[in-house]
């Protein structure tokens, strides 16, 4: 799981966080604590979450039964973040998976540590994109090419090779083309998030009217009805 999704919070020691997180899964299986514990990972930055129950504690790690397609999910990225109003000062939890079957819906996790998760705080969804689909953005004669990273309902990250100097703040169009609609969409230069060896990823805010903001929010719709059948399809592979 990508740390731009959960920070680290450390209360008092890693130990003592340890110590206190597992205490309260003690309760909880104990019944002196009311089971809410919901489990939390992103596929394509798609939140898919559902609730868990404890099967056993034991020493430093919890035995949980999980829905099939949480199962997927924490075999794959060999961790979880785990959500309970039990726990300290409102954060959640991130930890590790030591054993995980998918057909009989069971994980162990252990090496827990208290984190806030930065993703939820994001004011609309956000979804990854697979392929390279072209974006273009242009103001006055400069021009950002590249292809899509990542889109929500009201900004867009680029991939480009090249990027010429641009001001934060600069407004101008962003023009591609979702699901046969070509756009053009006003919008305004963020920031480059990162630089690597295949380009620059650009960051871009976006103000679409009514109609592209229906056309984006079909589109993104579909690419989470798309990454929920994968997780099904990913139930037979063990």
């Amino acid at each position: 799981m990508k740390s731009d999704i959960y920070n680290l919070v450390t209360v008092k020691d890693g130990k003592s966080d340890n110590a206190e997180i597992v205490r309260v899964f003690y309760e909880i299986a104990a019944g002196r604590l009311k089971s809410d514990l919901k489990l939390l990972n992103y596929v394509d930055e798609v939140p898919v979450s559902f609730g868990a129950t404890i099967n056993t504690v034991e020493r430093e790690s919890v035995e949980l039964e999980v829905h099939e397609h949480q199962g997927v999910i924490i075999k794959r990225d060999k961790s979880t973040l785990i959500k309970s109003k039990h726990f300290y000062n409102g954060l959640s939890v991130h930890c590790y998976a030591a054993y995980v079957n998918v057909p009989k819906k069971t994980v162990i996790l252990h090496n827990f540590a208290y984190a806030q998760i930065r993703a939820e705080r994001r004011e609309a969804v956000r979804v990854k994109l697979h392929g390279k689909l072209p974006v273009k953005f242009s103001y006055e004669n400069v021009k950002i090419v590249g292809y899509m990273v990542d889109i929500s309902a009201n900004g867009v990250s680029i991939c480009s090779s090249s990027v010429p100097s641009t001001e934060t703040g600069q407004s101008g169009l962003l023009n591609f083309t979702i699901s046969g609609n070509v756009l053009e969409v006003p919008g305004s230069f963020v920031k480059i998030a990162t630089k690597g060896d295949d380009g620059d990823i650009c960051v871009f805010q976006m103000e679409p009217d009514m109609k592209t903001d229906s056309i984006i929010g079909l589109f993104i719709y579909q690419r989470q009805v798309e990454i929920i059948q994968l997780l099904k399809e990913g139930l037979v592979l063990e």
